[in-house]
């Protein structure tokens, strides 16, 4: 377990999968893999180390328009040949607007995969009624905010 897993969580965290792009507010463009999400923050998976307390801009482009948010990196680690990279969300709105990015990107995905494996085209409202209704108890409320680790 590492260091920042072994301290009580603030807030729970969404396991998420996908693309998102990156940029130091001081210059750069990295497209990463965005692991996990929450109100407090994102974590992502990275090739080189994140220096502490670097700004970034956020986005992910699963919907449209993309949704931007500006954070700071507040922890990086090693993962294997890779690192983890933990990024605090500067403000509250921002925290809510992703995660309901969050979901909309997880109900796209769901409306694709209905397409692709069972062969049905669902209406973005059918598809988001069946997505709520099968994982929305997964993404337990956001305003519980004391969580430890599992």
């Amino acid at each position: 377990m590492n260091s920042h897993q072994q301290q009580s969580r603030t807030f729970i965290r969404h396991p998420v999968d996908m693309p998102i792009d990156v940029e130091p507010l001081n210059g750069g463009h990295f497209r990463e893999g965005l692991r996990n999400l929450s109100l407090g923050g994102v974590a992502f998976s990275a090739n080189e180390p994140w220096p502490r307390e670097t700004r970034v801009r956020i986005t992910i482009s699963c919907c449209d328009p993309p949704a931007t948010v500006v954070g700071q990196v507040v922890w990086c680690e090693p993962a294997g040949e890779r690192y983890e990279v933990g990024v605090a969300f500067l403000n509250t709105a921002d925290a809510y607007r992703m995660r309901l990015i969050e979901q909309a990107c997880h109900i796209q995905q769901y409306r694709l995969d209905q397409v692709v494996q069972e062969g049905r085209y669902l209406t973005l409202d059918e598809a988001a009624q069946e997505w709520i209704q099968k994982y929305a108890p997964h993404f337990a409320p956001v305003d519980n905010p004391r969580i430890t680790n599992e």
